[in-house]
């Protein structure tokens, strides 16, 4: 075995354990990590520290500080006093909120929109029953399991696959959806019935004095205060309609914060109180560990070691459990699209030279590896939820683990009930 591979397992090994031991801030054990696949020569500089000028963490910051921003505005008071006065309906406000999620990720894409979602977190005073911690890691495991529910560009995608491995199958645009209905509404009513209550009860990680202020009154204002409503919804318009725009939705929360800044919403000082560094640290040093993930073969490994364990001849939907398990568990520690890429491609040529309709394995497996949620190296947005939220991986494991084994069930079962392997 190749010894860049030998480390790159190593250090995700010493990521899982420093996580778990929460004995360290998790941006320190992620940036330590990512500094050893430096040092080892498995990551060039470029490749290691690449993520600091990452798009994404660019936005994620810029959007802390926007959220800063309205903390000063008499919005956060008035949600909390609402949520108070409701707070006998948390069951509720929990399914509203992951509703929310799962209607809003058909127009956005998972970091976007716990991006967005970010700003009001701040509503959950320390007297409510619901807090941040409840919410925030919920909402984005409901996203990625909603994903593509809508009719959209997945069945396009998948189908890009079904050509390339030479299969005369191709896939209608309700497909994925039929696949993937009852799972993702079994992930919504998992979330809201049970999941969330066993988060510990916790408010934004880092959060400022100025975030956690009680005040009823504006800090700003009416002039000022408006022009924060009026930046914070051109900002999210354009997130949500980006798609319309010829600049990168990105960079639009930086603009907010510039325009902020120069009329004096903000100063220095609010944008080094507001910036939640340890989430920002965290999330630049877990991203490179699926870099080194992709170079060095990890995903083509342990595909190829699939069917040898197999061996024999072993049942379809055998085949399909296995390919779909070893994706989705590898999601956990490699960019999403590096995973599908690796294991959808590799398991539609198995099920086309086995005679089997590829159709299966290419949406269970693509759902298997959107569906990122027990460790903050799975994607951008379960990261940021991690920092924001100052989860505990115990903890994800405990509310997490249960969600992802049935939910992945059910994904095989309805890609074998509705493209029949046998």
């Amino acid at each position: 075995m190749d010894i860049s591979l030998i480390i790159t397992l190593l250090v995700m090994l010493f990521l899982i354990i420093g996580f778990l031991s929460g004995k360290f801030k998790l941006g320190l054990v992620a940036m330590t990590a990512t500094t050893i696949l430096y040092l080892t020569g498995v990551l060039e500089f470029s490749e290691a520290y690449a993520y600091f000028s990452d798009k994404n963490v660019i936005m994620v910051g810029a959007i802390f500080i926007l959220s800063g921003a309205l903390s000063k505005t008499s919005l956060v008071p008035f949600l909390k006093n609402l949520i108070m006065k409701h707070s006998d309906k948390g069951g509720l406000i929990i399914f509203l909120y992951l509703l929310a999620n799962a209607v809003l990720i058909q127009f956005s894409m998972p970091t976007a929109l716990v991006a967005m979602m970010l700003p009001f977190m701040a509503a959950f005073s320390s007297e409510s029953k619901i807090q941040p911690s409840h919410v925030l890691l919920p909402g984005v495991v409901v996203a990625h399991c909603w994903q593509g529910m809508f009719p959209g560009v997945f069945f396009a995608m998948l189908n890009s696959f079904l050509e390339a491995a030479g299969s005369e199958y191709q896939l209608g645009m309700l497909d994925y959806t039929k696949v993937v209905a009852i799972p993702a509404i079994f992930a919504l009513l998992y979330m809201a019935l049970v999941g969330w209550r066993g988060f510990p009860a916790a408010g934004l990680a880092n959060a400022s004095a100025d975030m956690k202020q009680e005040k009823a009154e504006s800090q700003l204002t009416p002039g000022k205060e408006k022009l924060v409503y009026i930046v914070f919804i051109i900002t999210f318009a354009g997130i949500l309609f980006s798609n319309y725009l010829p600049i990168d939705m990105q960079v639009l929360p930086v603009i907010a914060d510039l325009v902020l800044l120069f009329c004096g919403v903000l100063d220095i000082n609010d944008v080094k109180n507001f910036m939640n560094l340890d989430a920002l640290f965290m999330l630049v040093g877990v991203l490179p560990l699926a870099t080194a993930m992709q170079k060095t073969g990890a995903g083509t490994v342990v595909a190829n070691g699939i069917l040898k364990l197999l061996g024999g001849n072993p049942a379809p939907i055998a085949i399909l459990a296995a390919f779909y398990f070893a994706g989705a568990l590898l999601t956990q520690f490699m960019n999403n699209t590096a995973t599908q890429n690796v294991f959808v491609a590799l398991a539609v040529v198995t099920a086309v030279e086995l005679g089997l309709d590829p159709r299966a394995f290419c949406v269970a497996i693509f759902a298997g590896c959107t569906a990122a949620m027990l460790t903050p190296t799975g994607s951008p947005s379960v990261a940021i939820a991690f920092g924001a939220g100052g989860y505990k991986i115990k903890d994800v494991l405990k509310v997490n683990l249960p969600l992802w084994i049935i939910y992945g069930v059910l994904v095989i079962f309805m890609a074998n009930l509705v493209f029949p392997l046998t």
